[in-house]
């Protein structure tokens, strides 16, 4: 769960979940062609969303494809939502 608010926790990381939520399979650098920053830095946050198994992916050829793991994405934030809920301090 570290990783994944970890990831979460950069603008350009949560713009390229959005990209990928409304766009689906890109390259990084379709990705890429939608920010101002270089191809390089894109991979780069591409693999940290990858290490918090926020993104998927598959390598065709030379191009990896990355897309939004939308099930597993929801489910840790609804793991979240019951944990805040489960709280009771302040009641």
């Amino acid at each position: 769960m570290t990783r994944f608010l970890t990831a979460f926790g950069d603008p350009t990381r949560i713009r390229i979940v959005s990209l990928l939520g409304n766009k689906g399979r890109l390259n990084v650098g379709e990705s890429a062609g939608e920010f101002e920053i270089s191809r390089p830095a894109i991979s780069h946050h591409l693999k940290i969303l990858r290490d918090a198994r926020i993104v998927d992916y598959k390598k065709r050829g030379q191009e990896v494809y990355y897309w939004l793991a939308r099930e597993r994405v929801t489910t840790n934030f609804r793991t979240l939502a019951d944990l805040a809920s489960s709280f009771h301090y302040g009641d």
